[in-house]
């Protein structure tokens, strides 16, 4: 795969800060699949992380209290995004990629990383399900496959979730608007009656006059309309915004 253009990379962030919203506490399922790819990895500890600009963030962690933020410049994830399939190292100390790396050569002390794609939109790698243990190790075939399987699992709760939420934020801005125009209805069609009721009268004035209207009356009829006029489209222009 090879690294990303820039153009690449933005695409790929402005996806990572669409699913940062999220919020994977809320969701059992996430936490289900880290304890199970650590127990099929057989690994201590297994995370579920989203790659930012500066920052790795873990939204699902197994077996160890990591803060939400780590660094990306000392995240393993970092190379996994810029290739295709799942990311297998297993001894750091011996890949000189990790040579300056504290996770590495500092506590945790981590020798072994496994990390499977959390893909999007067919080739877009916002992050991973990662596998790590402080002694080296290495994932059979059905380890691979399954740990695979379950970030294709994670992926889809993501979007289903994002889906959810961005279908509610329509449904409350509906409501809002619906809930603004009964508001707009109730306090203007006292003002619309107004006008209205100006008209009538000058009608009933006109009427007791033998329908025989001077150039005043006419005038104020024609004022009275254009209030009636003037205040619907601004209830209009009041629903429309």
């Amino acid at each position: 795969m090879g690294a990303l253009t820039a153009a690449q990379e933005q695409e790929r962030l402005n996806e990572v800060h669409r699913f940062l919203q999220l919020d994977f506490d809320q969701t059992k399922e996430f936490q289900n699949i880290v304890d199970l790819a650590s127990e099929i990895g057989n690994t201590p500890v297994a995370l579920i992380t989203l790659l930012d600009k500066d920052a790795n963030w873990v939204k699902a962690k197994s077996g160890l209290e990591l803060p939400e933020a780590m660094p990306r410049e000392t995240s393993f994830c970092q190379y996994a995004i810029s290739q295709t399939g799942t990311l297998i190292i297993n001894d750091a100390t011996k890949d000189n990629r990790f040579d300056n790396n504290p996770l590495v050569h500092e506590p945790p002390s981590v020798r072994f990383y496994a990390g499977a794609p959390i893909v999007v939109k067919g080739s877009i790698r916002l992050g991973n399900l990662c596998l790590f243990d402080v002694r080296p190790n290495e994932l059979n075939d059905f380890q691979e496959r399954a740990l695979e399987v379950l970030a294709r699992q994670a992926t889809y709760i993501m979007e289903l979730k994002l889906s959810q939420k961005i279908l509610q934020q329509h449904i409350d801005e509906i409501e809002d608007k619906n809930a603004k125009f009964q508001k707009i209805a109730h306090v203007q069609s006292h003002e619309v009656r107004q006008p209205l009721t100006s008209i009538m009268g000058i009608i009933n004035i006109i009427k007791e006059d033998g329908y025989k209207a001077d150039e005043d009356k006419l005038r104020m009829l024609e004022e009275a309309a254009h209030q009636l006029d003037n205040k619907i489209h601004e209830i209009v222009s009041h629903t429309i915004g």
